[in-house]
């Protein structure tokens, strides 16, 4: 035998798939080009980052003929734009908050924290003398505000402070009145009979409304608290002191 014939011969690559005789892909395709038999498909080197655009480069614009989107109080494209003097649709009146977060490093303009400081009323004993001092010098400092949502809330906190220690007052005058009128000694004819009703009964009512009163409180402020963000929270039972 030859060195020819006993040289091994490397097998033959197979061929590459073909599409079937007489396939035609539809229009607007083509096939798919693969590598050769044996070779891996590209890839970006090891460790490098994808691609990115140049520094400076302005980020992807919109298709040809559409409009960008417009910012928070502007007209859609193409839109007239909102009279003189009003505000545009959506957007709130002016002095008040706009909708979202404020910008960073800013607080938010809220009335949140003239309801939150009257939580010191559950404090024992002098709780709604506090609270009523805290909310007249928070409303004479938020006076000064430019926002209409500010001055508001502190206002209507400061109302309901004072309303509340008046509530009291009167109510525990009512409470020691009666108290009073129950301890007094009474008379009894020769059959039993007292000169008058029982007048420990009524000591009741003033400590049921004591009672009323100081849920009643708790709830406004923390629905002051709350909804203070966004309106102005007038309680129903709030006497005016202070006006606008």
């Amino acid at each position: 035998m030859t060195e020819e014939n006993d040289a091994v011969q490397p097998p033959e690559p197979p061929a590459a798939p073909q599409p079937p005789a007489g396939y035609q892909p539809p229009a607007g395709y083509s096939l798919p080009a693969q590598p050769p038999y044996g070779q891996a498909p590209a890839q970006p080197p090891y460790g490098q980052a994808p691609a990115q655009p140049p520094y400076g480069q302005a980020p992807a614009q919109p298709p040809y003929n559409q409009a960008p989107a417009p910012y928070p109080g502007q007209p859609a494209y193409g839109q007239a734009p909102a009279p003189y003097g009003q505000a545009p649709t959506g957007y709130p009146a002016p002095g008040y908050p706009a909708p979202g977060y404020a910008p960073y490093g800013y607080a938010p303009i809220s009335g949140r924290r003239y309801w939150a400081l009257l939580f010191l009323v559950y404090i024992p004993y002098v709780g709604a003398i506090v609270a009523a001092i805290v909310g007249i010098v928070q409303r004479s400092s938020a006076m000064r505000s430019p926002h209409p949502i500010v001055r508001e809330n502190a206002r209507w906190a400061a109302n309901w402070a004072l309303s509340f220690v008046l509530y009291l007052i009167v109510l525990f005058v009512l409470l020691i009145t009666i108290g009073i009128g129950t301890a007094r000694p009474r008379s009894y004819d020769e059959y039993g009979y007292s000169d008058g009703g029982d007048p420990s009964g009524w000591i009741a009512v003033p400590g049921l409304l004591i009672i009323g009163i100081g849920i009643y409180c708790l709830v406004t402020l923390i629905r002051g608290t709350v909804i203070s963000e966004r309106v102005v929270h007038r309680p129903a039972l709030a006497i005016p002191f202070f006006r606008a």
